[in-house]
């Protein structure tokens, strides 16, 4: 596993203001920095030339917790891949997966569905073109109940549509459900 601190101890905590900022290797993201004690962490990274953020929230009571977010970093080409299967295994049947595309023909103009969908009708949508062309995603992290639970966000377009899908997942990347924010 691509997963370490740092090995310089001098390195692995800086204390500022009482907060513990902890310096982790990953396998996709390089050297990230974590403070452990925060309410909400929100890292700029990027993958494949592309920006991707991760957020953990709650992160002060992740504990040992936080090691198994760093593993599941270490996973991120694994995650797409098994979200975007989610999405085509659930398209059309899952009604959040179905509306978050068809939100899209209601709400766009012509051209922009264009130049996302490459069509101008919902009843013309192909959901594995669409899938494919996708972004990487962002994720999200969060604990409920001490166990580690995480999204993995896409957006058809950044460029024209704040709208986000999320694929939900537990700590062992099993798909638990989907929702559609904005």
């Amino acid at each position: 596993m691509g997963l370490r601190k740092t090995s310089n101890s001098a390195d692995i905590f800086m204390v500022r203001r009482g907060e513990t900022m902890g310096k982790y290797t990953t396998k996709y993201f390089g050297e990230i920095t974590i403070d452990e004690s925060s309410d909400f962490e929100f890292i700029e990274t990027s993958y494949r030339n592309q920006a991707i953020h991760i957020s953990l929230s709650d992160c002060s009571l992740y504990g040992p917790e936080l090691k198994t977010c760093l593993g599941i970093l270490d996973r991120y080409a694994e995650i797409d891949v098994m979200a975007r299967k989610a999405i085509l295994e659930n398209f059309p049947g899952d009604e959040t997966v179905a509306y978050y595309f068809e939100c899209h023909f209601d709400s766009l103009e012509e051209e922009f569905l264009m130049k996302i969908f490459g069509v101008q009708r919902f009843d013309e949508f192909d959901i594995a073109r669409t899938t494919a062309g996708l972004g990487y995603p962002d994720l999200l992290f969060g604990i409920e109940d001490g166990k580690i639970n995480f999204s993995v966000d896409y957006m058809v377009s950044k460029d024209y549509s704040d709208e986000i899908l999320c694929v939900k997942m537990d700590r062992d990347l099993n798909v638990t459900g989907f929702s559609h924010e904005s």
